[in-house]
């Protein structure tokens, strides 16, 4: 008996430094084989679920969680084959790191040690972050040393869209331009509300030199532009206050188009018509709108609207226009405005649908002839000293059919700055 005991035991080691071990199965996969829930079949190849449970070492050192490990793969998790309300993830090490270089915390990392941060510490930034032999990054590579720049440019930012009302939810972006970027972190940030409108900002990077800052500005606004809501920016070092909401304010010699689409049967004031998304106004100050008086649906010879200025601002401005169209000459100077007061460039301009052909019509080859169905008119405005030249267009489009109940007017209008 002791001597059978003694070829067992010795059977038992040799399997154990030159075979193949299984703990739970007596099919294993690889060198070493843990079979969790002791379901692997006695022999062949297991399926995905039978291995869900296994944890394989190969020949190759290769070690698979949930599966047999690829070839290729040093380690290979696989939870594929797992329940959909019983995933598993990675959880790699969790530390809490003193700065973008701690080198202290672990010491001497190697290059590529991957933890997650967790932010507690003077290292903010939470998530997986890796070693490059001198500093921690993020995943897609980006520094985590704190953001500075040299500039922050509040006076040029840009709101999209340009303006907002009051009582009508809000959604913009305000862009702001920056220089001397370090390609550092900066953090989230979040302002306001300001009449109602809050600027968030998301964590990110600074770009090496010049960039830009897009804070989004949402929520309902307590007042409508030209009225500007001013948030006090402070990031990289540098602080600044920008301003939003006054329309667009243009450069000297810069150009502004607005293009807008409505039904040919509408009468009204064409903002009213678009609603709160009409961004025509100039200098913070100006609505440069259409008051469309009857319906353009008629034949050659019929004015159906008035160029219009209306003071959008909180106080009295002071104009001076002279306007021309190809019908009539009209001007005015010294003309003290009141909020909300208007003034009409024209005693009514020709918009009607003319001839009104379409496909089956017969194609004009060759014509002179000029009639009442189309005007465009351009309007020299002075507004707080600065000279604008304004240029309204409207066409009436039949869509090239009989229906004129689906007619449109197209409405192009430019504005320029011609002054500093």
């Amino acid at each position: 008996m002791r001597n059978k005991f003694y070829i067992i035991f010795t059977v038992t080691i040799g399997s154990l430094a030159f075979g193949q071990v299984g703990i739970n199965t007596q099919n294993p996969q690889g060198i070493f084989n843990i079979d969790g829930g002791k379901n692997n079949v006695a022999t062949g190849t297991p399926t995905e679920i039978q291995l869900a449970d296994d944890f394989i070492v190969t020949a190759s050192g290769s070690t698979g969680i949930g599966a047999d490990p690829d070839a290729s793969a040093i380690l290979e998790l696989n939870v594929s084959q797992l329940a959909a309300t019983n995933k598993k993830g990675f959880l790699g090490p969790r530390v809490a790191l003193t700065a973008y270089d701690d080198a202290v915390t672990i010491p001497s990392p190697a290059t590529g040690l991957l933890v997650f941060n967790l932010g507690t510490s003077a290292l903010t930034y939470q998530g997986y972050v890796y070693w490059d032999s001198s500093q921690w990054r993020s995943f897609n590579g980006r520094s985590l040393q704190p953001g500075t720049i040299s500039s922050l440019r509040c006076t040029d930012g840009t709101l999209e869209p340009l303006t907002y009302t009051s009582g009508v939810p809000f959604a913009g972006t305000l862009s702001v331009a920056y220089t001397g970027g370090n390609g550092g972190i900066y953090p989230a940030q979040s302002m306001g509300p300001v009449n109602g409108l809050t600027a968030t900002l998301s964590q990110s990077n600074f770009a090496q030199g010049s960039g830009t800052l897009n804070y989004r500005i949402s929520g309902t606004p307590t007042v409508s532009s030209p009225n500007t809501t001013t948030f006090p920016l402070s990031i990289g070092g540098q602080s600044c206050s920008a301003s939003v909401g006054p329309g667009k304010v243009l450069a000297a010699g810069e150009y502004q188009f607005f293009t807008y689409r409505l039904p040919a049967t509408y009468v009204g004031l064409l903002s009213t018509q678009i609603g709160s998304s009409f961004n025509a106004v100039i200098g913070g100050k100006v609505r440069l709108d259409l008051n469309f008086t009857v319906s353009s649906n008629q034949g050659s010879g019929v004015v159906s609207y008035n160029p219009r200025l209306i003071n959008v601002s909180s106080g009295n401005i002071k104009l001076w226009y002279a306007s021309s169209s190809s019908i009539d000459h009209f001007r005015r100077s010294n003309v003290l405005l009141a909020p909300g007061g208007y003034m009409e460039t024209d005693n009514g301009i020709y918009l009607n649908w003319g001839d009104n052909m379409n496909g089956s019509s017969t194609a004009v080859t060759a014509t002179s002839f000029s009639d009442d169905s189309q005007e465009i008119e351009t309007v020299d405005l002075i507004v707080d000293l600065i000279w604008y030249r304004i240029t309204v267009f409207v066409s009436v489009d039949n869509l090239n059919d009989n229906d004129p109940t689906n007619n449109i007017r197209r409405v192009f209008m430019t504005a320029q700055r011609m002054s500093s």
